[in-house]
């Protein structure tokens, strides 16, 4: 009896009497986040643009701004703070790209980069991650125009999310494999789990 309640077990929540004990214990590989933190960083970049087709740019014309790809970081340092806690300070590299307000065919790309130092538990080995990041404003005025090429001054709102994560073996209790229920026309109750927000 036991044996065919295991055989029913699904993913969500457990009934009120709970569920029953795991069948199997499995190793699974994963990637395991020791630490985590998040941030707004506000900042600002000028840039020169020599690709767009020369046309009636004016100082305060408007250039169109979107993030381009995901946002990456790489270690520049790490100091030990005691207790299993590093500041760790990363350079963040955000992509962007830029459309001529005269003719949308035309984008130019563009990557800016900032430092941001965090105190985190990221023991040796263990490598800051920031691909959860997220641009969550960007706008780019002309702020010079010459014969051959506009300066554009870029205003920027990151939503920072620093990750310390070590892909690592782990035993897990475990009922076996998962096998798909048929597929029905009205979606049950299906609550996706939320990314990572700032607030």
């Amino acid at each position: 009896m036991s044996e065919a309640k295991v055989c029913q077990v699904t993913p969500g929540v457990c009934p009120p009497e709970g569920c029953p004990p795991p069948t199997r214990i499995e190793c699974i590989v994963v990637d395991k986040v020791y630490d985590s933190c998040f941030q707004i960083h506000d900042f600002a970049r000028d840039t020169t643009i020599t690709d767009f087709t020369p046309d009636s740019f004016y100082e305060g014309d408007i250039i169109s701004c979107s993030q381009n790809g995901e946002i990456t970081c790489s270690e520049i340092s790490r100091v030990d703070a005691g207790g299993g806690f590093f500041t760790v300070t990363v350079l963040i590299s955000v992509p962007v790209t830029l459309t001529n307000p005269n003719d949308p065919t035309e984008t130019v790309d563009r990557t800016f980069t900032f430092t941001k130092t965090a105190t985190l538990c990221c023991p040796p080995g263990v490598s800051p991650d920031c691909s959860e990041s997220s641009v969550v404003f960007c706008s780019c005025v002309i702020t010079g125009v010459n014969s051959s090429s506009i300066t554009v001054t870029c205003t920027l709102q990151v939503c920072v999310v620093i990750k310390c994560i070590l892909e690592v073996q782990l035993l897990v209790p475990s009922y076996g494999f998962c096998v798909p229920a048929p597929c029905i026309t009205l979606p049950g109750v299906c609550p996706p789990t939320p990314p990572a927000q700032c607030f």
